[in-house]
C-alpha cells in the first residue's frame, strides 16, 4: 500500500497527561500539532489513575499551607526532592521540574479546560522535615456530555473500582462509601450520590459525571479538541524518521494504511512506559519478575515503543534510579486476565486490623506506608528469605473486612461469598487453618499474631512504628483508639489475599536532558526528539515524594516539550 504523508509541526506520541499537556502547549505557542494514540481509546494510563498530580510551590498548595502555618517554598521542595532521591536525581532535571511545574498549573487554568482545587493529602514521606500536607491537586469535576461523540473513545477507569456503576471521587468520598454501613451520616451521602447517578442513567445511559484521572483527561481532550489538534486513535507508531541528525517524523500504521508524518519541529514519546514490555521487564525488574503472574493495573498499550524506538535512533535508556517501577501492590481475581482482574491496594491495608505478612508469616513493613514503599518491603522481605518471587498476603479478621471490605470484596453490608467460593479471598476459622490454605508458615503466623495483637491493644507498633507519621494517620481511622491505624486481629473467621508486586508506571526509561530532549549515548540531546511521562526517566531519581509523582512531572516535562519544540525560552 502506497504511504501517505501528512504535515506539521511537531508530533506526539500518546494520549495521556503528558502528550495531551505538550500538545496544548505547543499549540498555544503557534505549532500545528498531531496526536497519536496506538490504543483504540485514549486517555492512556492517567485515565485509569486517581488522577492527582504533585506539584510543589503552585499557587493553590502555597494558599492552602499558608493557611496551616506552613511555608511550600521551592527551596523547601527542593531540599525534600534531594533528600528522597538520594543523589539519584538530576539537580538541572529537578530545578526544571521546580520552576516549570507551577507555571504549568497556571498557564492550564488559564489557556485550557482545566481547573485543579488543593487537597489535604500528605507527603508520602511525612516524617521527613521538609514534606508538606498540601502540594497535592486534583481535578474538579467534569460533565461527560462536554465531550459530545469523543466520550465513546475516552478510556474509563478500571471498572472493578465502580461502586453500581458509580465513580468515586476524592479519598474524602471513598471513606464515607466505607462507612456507609455503620454511619447513617455516611449511608445519607451515599445515597444522595447513588441518585443522582440513577438520575444521569435515566436521563442520558450514563453517568454525567467524570472524576480522578478521567476528568483530568476528559478536560484535556476537551482543549485539543476545541483547538482543532487531531487525534488519531488505533495508529501505533512504527518508527522514526530521521534526516540531518534530527528526527523528522515517523511512520504511524493509521487504519487506512501506513501514513508518513513528516513534522517539522521534530516529535514528543509519550508512549506510557514499558510496563507490558515482558522482556525489558524481566530483564530490569530481575528481582520480582520470575516465577509469578504480573498483574497491573497499567494499559495493554505500554509495551514500551517509545523507549525502543528511542533506542533505535541512538536515545539511551536510563535505569539509574533507586527504584525501577512506580510500584503498586495489586491481587488478581482467578479467572479474569487483563486490568479488570486487578485489584490495586491503595486503601484497604492501611486500616486498622490488617497485617501483610511474607511467606514466613512475618510482617515486613508498615501496613499504612505509601503504595510505592510497602512493595519496596515487599521486594526486601522476599530476599531477605530466599524466595524466587516476591508476593505476601494481606491478612484481617472478620471484623475488619466487614468494615473496610479487603480488595475486590466491599465493606457489609455487600455479600462477599462468591470470592471465597472462587478462591480470591481465603477464609478459615483459625490462623492455623489459614496458614495451610495459603501455604505461610503457621507457627510464623500464629507468633507474629501474637506480638503484634499485644501491641496494638496499647496502641504501638514496635516494629515499624505504624501510626506515628502525619501520613500513617491521614489513612487511619480516627474512630479508633489509642492509634488510628491499629487494631488487633482476633475475631475468626480469618481472611487473606494474596498480593503480587504491580506497578502503575516504569522509573527507568529514556534519558533525558531538562528540556526534556533525548540524551543519546554520550549525554548530548538528539535534535528534534522529546520524552516525558512514563518514558522519560524519573525526575525523582525513582523516589515517589507525594500524590501524584507521575503525573506532575509528566505534565511539567510535557509543557517544556512543547514550548522547547516552538522556540518558547524554557
Amino acid at each position: 500500500m502506497e504511504t501517505r504523508t501528512e504535515l506539521c509541526d511537531l508530533l506526539v506520541v500518546g494520549s495521556g497527561a503528558a502528550g495531551l499537556t505538550a500538545a496544548i502547549a505547543a499549540r498555544k505557542a503557534g505549532l500545528q500539532v498531531i496526536v497519536v494514540e496506538k490504543e483504540d481509546l485514549f486517555g492512556g494510563t492517567t485515565a485509569l489513575s486517581g488522577g492527582m498530580i504533585w506539584i510543589p510551590g503552585n499557587r493553590h498548595s502555597v494558599a492552602a499551607n499558608a493557611k496551616s502555618g506552613k511555608d511550600d517554598s521551592i527551596d523547601i521542595a527542593r531540599k525534600y526532592i534531594l533528600d528522597e532521591g538520594r543523589g539519584y536525581v538530576n539537580p538541572e532535571r529537578v530545578e526544571a521540574y521546580l520552576t516549570y511545574g507551577r507555571e504549568m498549573v497556571d498557564f492550564l487554568e488559564r489557556e485550557s479546560e482545566v481547573k485543579f482545587y488543593s487537597m489535604d493529602y500528605p507527603d508520602y514521606v511525612s516524617a521527613n522535615p521538609h514534606s508538606r500536607t498540601q502540594r497535592g491537586l486534583c481535578t474538579e469535576t467534569y460533565q461527560t456530555s462536554k465531550l459530545g461523540e469523543h466520550l465513546k473513545t475516552l478510556r474509563n477507569q478500571l471498572p472493578q473500582t465502580l461502586f453500581l456503576g458509580l465513580a468515586i471521587g476524592s479519598s474524602v468520598e471513598m471513606k464515607e462509601f466505607m462507612r456507609a454501613g455503620r454511619s447513617l451520616k455516611s449511608l445519607g451521602f451515599v445515597m444522595k450520590k447513588l441518585v443522582a447517578h440513577a438520575r444521569d442513567m435515566v436521563l442520558y445511559g450514563r453517568s454525567e459525571q467524570m472524576v480522578r484521572g478521567r476528568a483530568l483527561v476528559g478536560r484535556l481532550a476537551r482543549t485539543v479538541l476545541d483547538l482543532e489538534i487531531p487525534m488519531w486513535l488505533n495508529s501505533p507508531l512504527r518508527r522514526l524518521i530521521s534526516e540531518n541528525d534530527a528526527i523528522r517524523g515517523a511512520i504511524i500504521d493509521t487504519p487506512t494504511g501506513p501514513v508518513r508524518v513528516l513534522a517539522r519541529r521534530g516529535v514528543v514519546l509519550a508512549c506510557g512506559g514499558y510496563g507490558r514490555d515482558d522482556k525489558r521487564r524481566a530483564a530490569s525488574y530481575p528481582k520480582v519478575a520470575g516465577g509469578l503472574p504480573h498483574p497491573t493495573p497499567v494499559p495493554l498499550g505500554n509495551t514500551g515503543d517509545g523507549v525502543r524506538l528511542a533506542e533505535s535512533v541512538g536515545g539511551r535508556f536510563d535505569a539509574h534510579v533507586t527504584q525501577i517501577g512506580s510500584w503498586m501492590p495489586v491481587s488478581q481475581m482467578p479467572g479474569v486476565s487483563g486490568i479488570e482482574g486487578v485489584w490495586p491496594h491503595l486503601v484497604d491495608r492501611m486500616k486498622p486490623g490488617f497485617i501483610a505478612v511474607s511467606r514466613k508469616g512475618k510482617r515486613f513493613v508498615n501496613e499504612s506506608s505509601s503504595y510505592h514503599h510497602f512493595v519496596q518491603g515487599m521486594i526486601a522481605v522476599n530476599e531477605q528469605e530466599g524466595a524466587s518471587e516476591a508476593a505476601a498476603w494481606l491478612v484481617a479478621d472478620s471484623r475488619t473486612v466487614k468494615r473496610w471490605g479487603m480488595g475486590f470484596v466491599r465493606p457489609f453490608p455487600v455479600p462477599k461469598g462468591k470470592y471465597v467460593r472462587n478462591g480470591y479471598l481465603i477464609k478459615a476459622d483459625s490462623l492455623a487453618e489459614l496458614a495451610s490454605k495459603t501455604g505461610i508458615d503457621p507457627q510464623g503466623l500464629q507468633d507474629t499474631v501474637r506480638d503484634f495483637n499485644a501491641a496494638a491493644r496499647a496502641g504501638k507498633d514496635p516494629l515499624f512504628h505504624r501510626g506515628e507519621s502525619v501520613y500513617d494517620s491521614y489513612q487511619g481511622d480516627d474512630e479508633v483508639k489509642p492509634n488510628s491505624c491499629l487494631s488487633p486481629v482476633e475475631q475468626g473467621p480469618f481472611y487473606a489475599v494474596r498480593l503480587y508486586v504491580g506497578e502503575i508506571g516504569t522509573f527507568a526509561g529514556i534519558a533525558v536532558d531538562a528540556c526534556a530532549r533525548v540524551l543519546d549515548q554520550q549525554g548530548q540531546p538528539l535534535k528534534g526528539l522529546y520524552a516525558v511521562g512514563n518514558d522519560q526517566a524519573s525526575v525523582f531519581g525513582g523516589a515517589y515524594p507525594g500524590p501524584g509523582s507521575t503525573i506532575g512531572p509528566g505534565m511539567t516535562f510535557g509543557y517544556i516539550a512543547g514550548r522547547h519544540a516552538a522556540g518558547v525560552h524554557v
